[in-house]
């Protein structure tokens, strides 16, 4: 058995690459034939030297059972060892422990155990489910441009809005979410009065009203007629100013003067002032009779007759036809006495703060952004120009580019837009998203740069490549990246291959440093290395070929159905002794070489055998008469000696009685107990000549023994 294991060792010695299994040590039983010889203890024997006879020898022994190393099964006994994956799919392959080789159309880069299909769109909320088609999750359909892209599925009104999930509705920017509405309303960061906003910081002024210039969240009503000397508080609604009423009671007409107590011999025309008929003048100072007038005027007097003026009291003449009024205290610029004791300001201007004799220019409107320089006539601050008579607006050197001008050379940016950080007076759009490879030319738009688009309209650049990249992807302008242990093929610009180091032998790289083997090769424990495959494996050869042994030196294959099995060739046949080496006889157990021979062996009988014995089987000894004595012990001198018919009789009786019983249960114990453990040990039974030994199971004749001859 040592002999056995040492040729086993030497051939794993031998293969310095071995397939990628592991070796176990176990004991096997097997069954060989020898060739024996009756020694008949006869000296320079060289022609008859006795009949030969083949005899079944049972042994056990060590050997060493190839078992498949982790990640890797066998179907059964015979075939190859191959690697174990998680879920390959129907069109890959296991081609090494937990890595999947995937058919077209598939990818195993999420999990190397694990065949995925793999789309070359990527799925926008869906799933790969097959290769190049998506299948949109739950809640959300196809876009209708798209095959690959899903949209989800909104139950609510999304008007000015996106729906971002099934049923959830997000708003745009510049709108919020009204529930009570169900909808997305536009937010306007100031109230509108008399208007409705109507998108984001943009108005809409009602009916019968119309935005402020400047100001359009401020609507202002309309009136047709323009409300001379009134004011429109509602559309075509006039409300007069103090003084004046409506004509013919009409709120949309105009307002006209009202003098109380009324004019005589005169016309109404402003609050309280009469203007006298032709060839009439005021009475008395009043400013609603009118009296006769003089010709050449009658200044702060009456005419008392046509032509004719005297002055009113407290006025003095200064000319035939003028008189004038006596004011103690002096009035001031822009104003005259037209009174005793009273300044009246020149037509345009107003008293100064309850002055008496101090005028400034009063202007109608309110001045916007200036001040009243001079009747009804606004002058501009300081960095203003006029829009109106009475409205300035702020000047800005520069135009504002994507806004307005609100101040003197400050400019406000857009909704959607804001000032540059290289110039104020610039707005640029803004996109809340990076746009990436592109630029933001609109508010929430992006234009791509070459060989970029968008997956969605306000979504950022990505790279895009016509041609679908291979085992790659796409960096931008129609070029592909190869993934980490790929390099491009020779002539293509999107299919990469996989690089193997070191190269594959017998095999073919079909993943980073992942060799496929070719057909009758198997993996090793290198991974670049398959080495040929033969089930079953080669004894005392190797494997040269896929299912070819080529034997060691000095063995042959001796049984054609056994291609695998090479046996060690003795030239000259061994008798009492087995042929386990080339050109080499091992003697039996119990036999020893004879000094003059190296094939042949005789047995050894200890103590010896007496002078009239021979020794014709280990340990038995034959007298001339044709009887047989069994050495049993060496201490005894008791010799139990036996015809040949009397212990065949004697044997036939002790095995009907004794033996044959106990040994049936005991061999078919055996037998149940080597199907379930093939593991056991099993003595050696050594062969012997056929003689009969005391307490054997097997008799044999002298013409069974013949047989062999």
């Amino acid at each position: 058995m040592w002999r056995i294991f040492v040729i086993c060792l030497s051939l794993g010695v031998v293969f310095k690459v071995q397939a990628c299994v592991d070796r176990v040590p176990v004991m096997k039983m097997r069954v060989s034939l020898v060739t024996m010889r009756k020694y008949q203890g006869l000296t320079n024997c060289t022609s008859d030297c006795g009949p030969l006879v083949v005899r079944p020898r049972k042994e056990t022994y060590m050997t060493v059972d190839e078992v498949c190393c982790d990640g890797y099964d066998r179907n059964d006994e015979d075939t190859e060892c191959v690697p174990r994956c998680a879920d390959c799919g129907e069109t890959g392959v296991c081609h090494s422990p937990s890595v999947c080789l995937c058919g077209n159309g598939y990818t195993n880069h999420v999990n190397r155990s694990v065949c995925v299909p793999e789309c070359s769109e990527p799925c926008v909320n869906a799933n790969c489910t097959a290769p190049d088609v998506c299948q949109c999750l739950e809640g959300y359909r196809f876009r209708s441009d798209s095959v690959n892209e899903c949209e989800p599925i909104c139950k609510v009104n999304c008007e000015n809005g996106h729906c971002e999930e099934p049923s959830k509705c997000i708003c745009n920017v510049g709108y919020q979410r009204d529930e009570k509405l169900q909808k997305c309303v536009p937010v306007c960061q100031d109230i509108c009065e008399h208007g409705d906003c109507v998108g984001p910081n943009e108005y809409k002024c009602h009916d019968g009203y119309e935005a402020r210039l400047g100001r359009p969240m401020k609507c202002d009503p309309v009136c047709s007629s323009g409300c001379p000397n009134g004011l429109c508080l509602e559309p075509e609604h006039c409300a007069c100013n103090l003084g004046y009423a409506h004509v013919e009671q009409r709120v949309s007409e105009g307002c006209q003067p009202v003098c109380q107590p009324g004019c005589v011999n005169g016309t109404c025309v402003s609050p309280g002032h009469c203007v006298c008929n032709e060839g009439h003048a005021y009475a008395d100072g009043s400013h609603n009779v009118c009296v006769p007038s003089c010709r050449s005027g009658c200044e702060h007097g009456f005419c008392s007759s046509p032509g004719r003026c005297e002055c009113h009291e407290g006025y003095v003449q200064l000319t035939a036809h003028r008189c004038a009024p006596v004011c103690q205290a002096a009035c001031g610029q822009n104003s005259r006495c037209t009174a005793p004791d009273t300044c009246t300001c020149d037509p345009g201007y107003v008293f100064v703060n309850g002055s008496t004799t101090q005028c400034e220019p009063h202007c109608p409107r309110t001045c916007k952004n200036g001040i009243c320089s001079s009747p009804g006539v606004c002058t501009c601050l300081s960095g203003y120009q006029a829009l109106l008579s009475f409205y300035c607006i702020p000047i800005c050197t520069r135009s504002c580019l994507h806004g307005s001008c609100v101040g003197p050379n400050q400019c406000r940016c857009f909704t959607g837009y804001r000032p540059t950080s290289e110039d104020p007076s610039i707005c640029e759009p803004i996109c809340s998203q990076d746009c990436g490879h592109g630029r933001c030319i609109a508010p929430e738009i992006c234009h791509c740069q070459e060989g970029y688009i968008k997956r969605w309209p306000t979504g950022s650049c990505e790279p895009h490549c016509q041609q679908k990249c291979i085992n790659s992807h796409c960096i931008g302008a129609g070029q592909c990246r190869c993934y980490e242990g790929y390099r491009m093929r020779a002539g293509s610009s999107s299919i990469c291959d996989p690089v193997c180091m070191p190269p594959c032998v017998n095999g073919s790289c079909v993943e980073p440093n992942q060799c496929a083997c070719s057909h009758g090769f198997e993996d090793t424990k290198q991974h670049n290395i398959c080495v040929p495959s033969c089930r079953p494996r080669c004894v005392n050869g190797r494997c040269s070929a896929p299912g070819q042994c080529d034997c060691n030196s000095g063995y042959l294959i001796a049984n054609a159905s056994q291609p695998h099995q090479c046996e060690p060739q003795c030239e000259k046949q061994c008798i009492n002794a087995e042929c386990l080496r080339p050109e080499e006889c091992v003697c039996l157990d119990g036999y020893r070489m004879l000094p003059s021979s190296t094939t042949e062996c005789e047995p050894i009988c200890s103590p010896p055998c007496d002078s009239n014995e021979l020794c014709i089987a280990p340990d038995l000894c034959e007298l001339s008469g044709r009887r047989f004595l069994f050495k049993a012990n060496p201490s005894s001198n008791v010799h139990h000696g036996f015809t040949r018919w009397s212990t065949l009789m004697l044997a036939v009786f002790l095995c009907l009685i004794l033996v044959m019983f106990p040994l049936l249960l005991m061999r078919e114990v055996q037998r149940r107990r080597s199907q379930k453990d093939k593991q056991q040990v099993h003595l050696i039974e050594n062969p012997t000549y056929g003689v009969i030994l005391p307490g054997s199971e097997e008799p044999l004749s002298e013409q069974e023994i013949g047989l062999g001859d």
